[in-house]
């Protein structure tokens, strides 16, 4: 399944699941408010106002996935991801703000010393709301989870704090009709308890997504993530992994240590196994960032060498006037921590023999190591032609 089409599956997913809170939220948000009013409950009327919240949260949550269906393209390169994020964090904040509503009037009516105890009608409507919240509560949770949708999974939560708001209704309003009057505002206060802990747990994991922090990736999918790059072929060791969380997506920039001395190519050819590889394993991985290093990099600053160019025109100045010496047929330098390791493959006029070319050979490498002090080795090697020919 493609990428687009895994994020229509999301959407149309989190749509269905959508319709059918906005059904049950409806019927809820007026029967808990006319129950809270005609029943005398002051946690009942919170209880229904914190449904009437979640009608505002749903509608946010769907436009938010549908934005984030749209994938990449020339304005957002890396997807429209966040937007889930943004919607997490819009209904964090509707639970912070109706928890606050909440708490203050149930703290003006815990002043009131002339409180009337709820009746039955309160009590029913408490029962029957545990129950539809937690029903919409377990299909959309697991929707969720299945498509990893940040946005719906908040949005799951938000209806378990309203069953669990129910649960504490149910509690004072049962107390109040015992014979304490104050059970039915203090259930209230702990409604917007419940609601405040919600909304600050969920304002603050999608304010992790949104400023790319690592705990925003659940560890065992690091975990795993940092298996599949260890497992590649020619991967020697990686570090500077980041895994950062694009709303229901993630992106891998990582480092990978390979032999220093492999062409640019198969450095190349490793990097895109390990990029294939995390795409293919992981689902929710949809972009990696593969950095090749000759060495460990982590702790100090790579040195910056003398250039290649450089490098030529010193060996072209010590070899071009030697009547020995056809051409420079390869230069290599390799880059290391210690220094330059510089490979010469050199064309040589046969006519010579052999030890007077041996010595030249030695002259070479030793004049280019007192010439350049970033050489740390020379290596020459050298193939024997006919200058006359050549």
């Amino acid at each position: 399944m493609s990428q687009q089409e895994t994020r229509d599956e999301r959407y149309f997913a989190a749509r269905r699941a959508t319709v059918l809170s906005v059904v049950i939220n409806v019927v809820l948000s007026i029967g808990k408010i006319m129950a809270g009013i005609l029943g005398n409950s002051a946690a009942m009327l919170a209880d229904g106002i914190h449904s009437a919240s979640d009608l505002v949260t749903d509608g946010v949550v769907l436009v938010a996935m549908r934005i984030a269906r749209q994938g990449v393209d020339e304005d957002h390169p890396y997807g429209h991801g966040k937007y889930e994020t943004l919607a997490t964090q819009f209904v964090s904040v509707a639970l912070l703000v109706v928890a606050a509503g909440i708490a203050i009037d149930a703290w003006d009516r815990l002043l009131n010393p002339n409180l009337t105890p709820p009746n039955m009608l309160a009590l029913g409507a408490a029962v029957i709301s545990i129950l539809a919240k937690e029903a919409i509560f377990q299909y959309t949770y697991r929707l969720g989870k299945r498509y990893n949708a940040k946005a719906l999974i908040a949005n799951a939560w938000h209806h378990r704090s309203d069953a669990v708001s129910s649960i504490a209704a149910l509690v004072g309003i049962g107390g109040a009709m015992a014979g304490i009057p104050l059970f039915d505002p203090l259930a209230a206060i702990v409604v917007a308890l419940i609601l405040g802990k919600v909304g600050l747990d969920l304002f603050l994991e999608a304010l992790q997504d949104l400023t790319d922090s690592k705990g925003a990736i659940d560890k065992e999918v690091q975990r795993r993530i940092a298996n599949l790059v260890h497992a590649v072929p020619g991967v020697l060791s990686a570090h500077l992994l980041n895994p950062r969380g694009l709303g229901p997506d993630i992106r891998v920039d990582v480092h990978v240590v390979v032999n220093g001395y492999l062409s640019v190519s198969e450095g190349h050819q490793i990097a895109e196994h390990v990029r294939l590889h995390l795409l293919n394993e992981v689902e929710a991985v949809t972009d990696v960032l593969v950095h090749i290093d000759p060495e460990e990099d982590l702790e100090d600053q790579v040195p910056l060498l003398t250039s290649r160019k450089e490098l030529s025109k010193t060996v072209h100045a010590l070899v071009d006037p030697s009547p020995l010496f056809h051409q420079v047929d390869r230069l290599t330098p390799h880059y290391r921590r210690s220094g330059i390791l510089l490979e010469l493959d050199l064309q040589i006029n046969w006519d010579y023999p052999l030890p007077l070319i041996r010595t030249e050979v030695a002259r070479i490498s030793d004049a280019l190591l007192a010439a350049q002090d970033e050489l740390d080795e020379v290596k020459i090697g050298f193939v024997m032609v006919d200058r006359k020919r050549a």
